[in-house]
């Protein structure tokens, strides 16, 4: 009697092991239809919105959802929004340039561009000549923490300032407390008076939507509906209803425009 309980025991707790394994599998969370899917980016609006109507947070609803899939998009900090996602707190981080997967190992790329961004200078001297990114050594610069093309190619300047998020950013530049703020091209939020953008752009970069490693399997899936939304006119629908021309000319911070 002792050994038949014990084996009932066992054979119990393998089965409820068992059981466990596969409601918490990955597998099992993927064709989950109740499972919202948290994305992560590290830009703000026009991108990523509190009323989720943004560019990366209608672009991410519809991918999932043309798959079964449920999405929600969250702002972060840059670095802890690619952080989140390598780590599988969260479970995927838009957008990225390719080949972030080498160092943040645990990430994997949905090979469909997501957008085209331009990464441009901006200065309150019209008057001031940037070109490539040798062109920044004469000047204090500021950019965001955790943006990676900024990391790895503005090396040479005459002061560096990492700010915490565009706010802070751009009132260094707002305040003379730097020369030159690098961003992107789509920069409303946060306007400043007597702010222009440095022409050409400093650079142009494919952006991708990258998934913790745990979710590879919905990758081919993914592209294929990003694909489609490009054929069918969705994507440039949502392209042309949430993102604005890119700046050129000076804004001022508080005329609300």
């Amino acid at each position: 009697m002792w050994f038949m309980s014990h084996r009932h025991f066992f054979y119990t707790l393998f089965l409820s092991a068992l059981l466990c394994s596969l409601l918490f599998s990955p597998l099992y969370a993927e064709n989950h239809s109740e499972k919202v899917f948290s994305i992560t980016s590290g830009r703000g609006t026009p991108f990523v919105t509190d009323q989720h109507d943004g560019f990366f947070d209608r672009i991410t609803q519809q991918m999932f959802q043309r798959i079964g899939l449920k999405a929600s998009v969250s702002l972060l900090p840059s670095q802890r929004s690619l952080l989140n996602a390598n780590n599988g707190i969260d479970d995927g981080n838009m957008a990225r340039i390719k080949g972030i997967e080498k160092k943040y190992t645990n990430l994997v790329m949905v090979p469909e561009t997501v957008i085209n961004f331009d990464f441009v200078a901006y200065s309150k001297d019209q008057q001031i000549k940037i070109s490539t990114w040798k062109d920044l050594a004469p000047y204090n610069i500021a950019f965001i923490r955790g943006w990676k093309l900024f990391e790895k190619n503005a090396i040479d300047y005459k002061s560096l300032v990492r700010a915490s998020d565009s706010s802070q950013l751009f009132n260094l530049l707002k305040n003379n407390r730097i020369d030159v703020a690098l961003y992107d091209a789509w920069w409303f939020e946060n306007k400043a008076k007597n702010i222009y953008s440095v022409k050409p752009p400093l650079a142009r970069f494919e952006l991708y939507f990258y998934l913790n490693k745990k979710h590879q399997a919905l990758v081919p899936k993914l592209t294929k509906a990003l694909q489609a939304m490009k054929n069918d006119g969705s994507y440039q629908k949502i392209y042309e209803q949430t993102l604005k021309t890119p700046i050129n000319e000076s804004v001022d911070l508080n005329s609300g425009k």
